[in-house]
């Protein structure tokens, strides 16, 4: 029911998804520029809570075409309007729960996939064998890139996508679709596994596809651990990696610390194009 979600509900993949095709919508049609438009991607991405996401789309206008979402029952309390700000709009989720802000770039409502959730290593049992300990692939330590560039390889034939984000325990993978290039469907890898998510965005202007196997793994992987010392934030931790190619392949790398946000931006071979 609508009242299980709060401010302080926990954000799920979907619902930074939504918010970031939001903020791609925003900056497209004028109301962000550009730099407003990267802070607030960057946040959407790092973001915990239904609460930090709604905060960041709270200010801006409903697209036009938002008509195959849902609308909020009139006379519901602002409270639990905004906690159900992030919500996916899709037909069998979200136990009812209104969609106010999700309603930007027209995800087709569907039934939402039950996604399972990274798991500690687990033992798998037989009686005729030892047990196989199964330890969860991590996205922002060595091997990890790699690990994700195999899964998207076995599922998809090759490695091109529109953008891809790893975090400490799983990664996110955008490709276009198939049949509408125009519209990019969203993947999460966790556990060792891809799946797909319910929700699809629309390309944002001037980001291109490129080719993961283009990306120096052992070069990226080092510039991630030195990344907190490159910032300046020597005691920070990196959030999360956004790969993509918005005319010229890059790759950020986020820190965040109790002084702030910063993030590097560097190339696919690792060369540094600058600090923010």
């Amino acid at each position: 029911m609508v009242s299980r979600h709060t401010p302080r509900t926990r954000a799920r993949d979907i619902d930074r998804a939504l918010v970031c095709g939001r903020l791609d919508t925003a900056y497209t049609d004028g109301q962000l520029d550009f730099g407003e438009h990267r802070d607030r991607t960057a946040r959407a991405m790092s973001a915990k809570t239904l609460g930090e996401l709604a905060d960041l789309v709270r200010d801006l206008q409903p697209p036009e075409d938002s008509g195959d979402l849902a609308a909020p029952p009139p006379g519901r309390r602002p409270g639990l309007r905004r906690a159900a700000a992030v919500t996916v709009a899709v037909a069998a989720a979200a136990a009812g729960a209104a969609v106010m802000l999700s309603d930007g770039d027209g995800p087709a409502p569907g039934p939402a996939a039950v996604r399972e959730q990274p798991a500690a290593p687990v033992a798998v049992p037989d009686d005729a064998v030892d047990p196989i300990v199964v330890t969860p692939v991590r996205p922002l330590e060595p091997g990890g890139f790699e690990a994700v560039l195999a899964a998207v390889r076995d599922r998809f034939g090759d490695t091109v996508v529109y953008r891809l984000v790893l975090r400490p325990e799983r990664a996110h993978i955008e490709r276009a679709l198939p049949d509408e290039p125009g519209r990019i469907a969203t993947y999460t890898y966790a556990g060792g596994a891809l799946r797909a998510q319910p929700v699809t965005v629309q390309r944002f202007p001037g980001y291109q596809d490129f080719d993961l196997g283009a990306v120096d793994a052992g070069a990226v992987t080092a510039r991630i651990a030195e990344a907190p010392a490159l910032v300046g934030l020597p005691g920070g931790t990196v959030s999360h990696v956004s790969f993509a190619h918005d005319g010229t392949p890059a790759v950020t790398i986020y820190v965040e610390s109790g002084d702030g946000t910063r993030y590097v931006k560097i190339l696919f071979d690792g060369g540094v194009l600058g600090v923010f």
